[in-house]
This record gives structure tokens, C-alpha cells and sequence, in this order.
């Protein structure tokens, strides 16, 4: 089989023995990859055309490709993948906020040119990428292979940074997984105790403990702690030190800590939590995250989200809205594309919204809620597994669990809270079965880089678990 490679091994040295097991199995066509991160012996991928992930972000080719020979592409071919449009045009901000719609545009035709001619001259029977599709160059190689019939492999982490799942369409999940929604996980009986310790020691800590530390914003503090934090700004800092800007930079930095920003303005409309009140919650999602872009599809708009949930609430309910505690350390408290001057105040002009203090807790918010609203945020499946349903407007993990209700109207969300007013609430024994059945579905492995590992990771069984659950997927295309 044809493979085309994105971002496979690019933070793990051991993702390298998977892409050397498929090569000689399978011809390694073309490999986006960061140079410089993770060693790769190219001698051993002889014919393989290597892109350096900082060149495809621009969408400079690499010296192999002259791209002049590719052509533009039409208006009916641009009207195929218009779905994809609003979804790229806003992931642009991450890296051009600066930048005019029409010179978005001019990228992005730019990028379906290039992307279309590789597919057209390589003819790759399967794209396998390193999680869903986040990046502008990725999303656009994506829409096109599905748009062109050809085969996609994602991976995705679950429940746990360390368990990982693949599948062909983020807008599906796993299949396996879903055929079992489907069927309304009608398999036999599975306890709590009947499921791995890995995944007991998961659900007891979410939907028991009092106050448990979400999983993935565990991993967010230990990543931005002083030692990370510092080395990190630190190296963000070099290059403008080494053009003489780092001073103009200190001066509007010292600019913004002197004028009211993002924090301040979300302080400006915050309101006391009423538990006495019937209310939705609606955690906010970081951004800008993949989790939104491209896995909220148009609610990678937030201030949509609440509107249409505004609009559906039974007589008397609220929305509690709460920002994500890592959205301002993230970005100094500053505005950015995403929580722009005035975000707040659209988000507090709309009927029946209170935005809460960041400092209450989330999981005492879900468990007096009627039910949790997020586009895609892992808070989604906290209050799933502590008895209360969510509704969920995008593609997250656990998008197939009981106990979800996948909206994206104001009409869905009318009957989803119809149904949890007259009392719904998720089935344990579903969700037992459920978690039986992503679990048998996933794999030991790590998306991230190597310095995360713990003392006890085994290489050599990870990277033969992923190449194993890919030779698998392959044979199942």
C-alpha cells in the first residue's frame, strides 16, 4: 500500500520503529515531519519525499516538488470542499491574525493547489495522520483526501494521555465504538469490576472524588509549571533577541500589563453561583485547540453555542458559563482572535447567562447542574460519568458514550433538554459497557514527546502496540 505520513514521528523516537515496520510492508511515499526534533534515518526510506512541518505551515514546498506544475483549482472544485472554508479561515488566526479575508483566501487556494498536485503525482492509497487534522496545510490535505475517496487514518488520545485510539473521520470516532452506540450498547452485562484496573482507576476518580484534578489540565499545570514555563518563553524569546526587536516588544508588553485585558473583562460581568437555581453548564473550551478547530466545527464560535442553548432552555433555567482556567496563563490574560474585547460582553448579553467565577469549581458546577454544554471539552464526559447528561455540540473522544446528546440546532438542543427535564440520565451500565468497549478499541502509546513518559514506559511494546493497531486498520480499509 501507498502511504502518505503527517507528523508521524515528530516529537517520538519510537514512532520511527513504527513508519521503519510499515516500510517494508508498504511504500512510505511522502513524510511530513519536524526536522530537528526526532532523528530519522532517511537512507532507510530510499524514494521517500521528506517535508519539514515548518515549511508546510507556509506551504513552501520541499526541493523535490515544483509545484509550478500544478494547477489552480476551479470554482466547482473550490465549491466541493466549501464545507472546510470557515473552519480554515478561522484556524488561520493562530498563525496570521493580522492577515485580510481575501489574503486568507489567496493562502488557502494556494494550499488546495499544492495539496491537490502532491495527491494527483503521488496517488497515496492511505493518509495516515498523528491526530486529527489542526494545522492549516493538514486540514486542507484532509478535506481533499475525503473529498477524493482516499483512505485516512487518524490517531486521537481518550480518556487518558496514555491510551490511544485511531479512526478514518473525526465527524465518526472509532466505528467499532460507534456501531455500538448504534446498537445501543446491547451486549452482555459489564460491571465495574469486569473492566481493566487502568480503566476502574479512571471512573473511580471522576465520577467519585470530590474534587479530582481533570486529567488533561493536570498535564496543562505540570507543562506550564516555573522550570517548562520559563524555558518556553525563554526560547520564544531568542529570535527576538537575535533581530534587536526584544525591546520594542518589552515596551508594548509593559503596554499591555498597564491596560485592562481579557481577565479584567471577564471580572467585569462575573455573578455569584445560585445552586438554588435550574441551570446549564457550559465550560468554555481553550483556545485556539484543536478541540475546537476543526473538532467544533462552526461552533468553534462559542458565543453560537450559548445563543442556541439560550434559545432552548425550559422556562426558568439558566446557563452558567465558565472561562477555561488555562485560557488566560496561556496568553498572559491578553486579547487574542478568540476572546476578543467585547467577547465576554456578547457572551453576558445573552438572555438567561450568568458567567461565573473561574475560581468554583467544576465539578461541584456539573454535579448541581440539570446538565453539562461544551462544544468538545473533556468536562463533557466528567458530568457523564458523575451521573448528569451532556450535551455536546462537536467531535470529541467520547462523542459515543451514553448519556450524550450530539446537537448542533436549537431544535436538538429543545428535545435534549426536554428529555433531561423529565428526568434522563446516563445508564452505568452503558457506560460500563462503553468504556469495556473504547478500551478494547484503544492502544499504550503517547502522542506527545518523549520527556512526558513515566519511569515505567516500555518502548518496544508502545511502538509495536501503534504499528500493530495501523497494520490492523489498514487491512480493515
Amino acid at each position: 500500500m501507498k502511504i502518505l505520513l503527517d507528523l508521524i514521528a515528530s516529537s517520538n523516537t519510537e514512532h520511527v520503529r513504527v513508519v521503519e515496520e510499515l516500510q517494508k510492508h508498504h511504500k512510505i511515499l511522502y513524510w511530513i515531519n519536524m526536522e530537528g526534533t526526532v532523528p530519522i534515518p532517511k537512507p532507510v526510506f530510499p524514494g521517500t519525499v521528506f517535508h519539514n512541518y515548518h515549511d508546510a505551515v507556509r506551504n513552501i514546498p520541499p526541493k523535490e516538488i515544483d509545484p509550478s506544475a500544478f494547477m489552480p483549482w476551479g470554482a466547482d472544485e473550490v465549491a466541493a470542499l466549501s464545507t472546510w472554508e470557515a473552519t480554515f479561515l478561522i484556524m488561520m488566526d493562530k498563525f496570521y491574525p493580522q492577515w485580510p479575508v481575501t489574503k486568507r483566501y489567496d493562502f488557502y487556494y494556494d494550499l488546495l493547489r499544492y495539496w491537490g498536485g502532491v495527491l494527483d503525482r503521488f496517488a497515496p492509497d492511505c493518509i495516515i495522520f498523528n491526530g486529527p487534522p489542526h494545522q492549516m496545510y493538514n486540514l486542507v490535505l484532509y478535506a481533499i483526501a475525503k473529498h477524493r475517496g482516499i483512505k485516512t487514518i487518524l490517531f486521537d488520545v481518550t480518556f487518558r494521555l496514555d491510551r490511544i485510539t485511531l479512526y478514518e473521520d473525526f465527524t465518526v470516532g472509532n466505528k467499532t465504538v460507534a456501531k455500538e452506540r448504534a446498537s445501543g450498547f446491547s451486549g452482555p452485562a459489564v460491571s465495574l469490576e469486569d473492566l481493566a484496573p487502568h480503566v476502574q482507576e479512571h471512573f473511580k476518580q471522576v465520577s467519585v472524588s470530590a474534587k479530582p484534578s481533570p486529567h488533561h489540565f493536570a498535564y496543562f499545570k505540570k507543562e506550564h509549571s516555573r522550570v517548562p514555563e520559563l524555558t518556553r518563553r525563554a526560547k520564544a524569546l531568542w529570535p527576538f533577541l537575535k533581530d534587536g526587536s526584544i525591546y520594542e516588544r518589552a515596551v508594548a508588553r509593559l503596554f499591555k500589563m498597564l491596560t485592562s485585558n481579557s481577565k479584567d473583562e471577564y471580572a467585569t460581568y462575573t455573578k455569584p453561583v445560585d445552586f438554588g437555581k435550574p441551570y446549564v453548564y457550559v465550560p468554555l473550551n481553550y483556545q485556539p485547540e484543536c478541540t475546537t478547530s476543526p473538532l467544533g466545527g462552526i461552533f468553534v464560535d462559542q458565543v453560537l453555542m450559548i445563543q442556541m442553548l439560550s434559545a432552548a432552555l425550559p422556562v426558568g433555567w439558566g446557563l452558567y458559563v465558565k472561562e477555561h482556567p488555562a485560557q488566560w496563563p496561556a496568553h498572559l490574560g491578553d486579547f487574542t482572535p478568540q476572546r476578543y474585547k467585547g467577547f465576554y460582553s456578547d457572551i453576558a448579553a445573552v438572555p438567561h447567562v450568568r458567567l461565573v467565577p473561574v475560581t468554583v469549581n467544576t465539578f461541584e458546577l456539573a454535579d448541581h447542574a440539570q446538565a453539562t454544554a461544551t462544544v468538545s471539552g473533556t468536562a463533557g464526559w466528567e458530568s457523564i460519568a458523575r451521573g448528569k447528561c451532556a450535551l455536546i455540540f462537536g467531535y470529541p473522544w467520547f462523542m459515543n458514550a451514553p448519556g450524550v446528546f450530539r446537537v448542533s440546532s436549537v431544535s436538538g438542543c429543545i428535545e435534549a433538554l426536554k428529555r433531561i427535564a423529565s428526568g434522563e440520565k446516563p445508564d452505568v451500565g452503558q457506560l460500563f459497557k462503553y468504556l469495556a468497549c473504547l478500551d478494547t478499541v484503544s492502544f499504550w502509546g503517547y502522542l506527545d514527546a518523549l520527556q512526558h513518559r513515566p519511569k515505567t514506559y516500555d518502548v518496544e511494546k508502545e511502538w509495536a502496540s501503534m504499528y500493530h493497531a495501523i497494520e490492523n486498520a489498514l487491512i480493515a480499509l
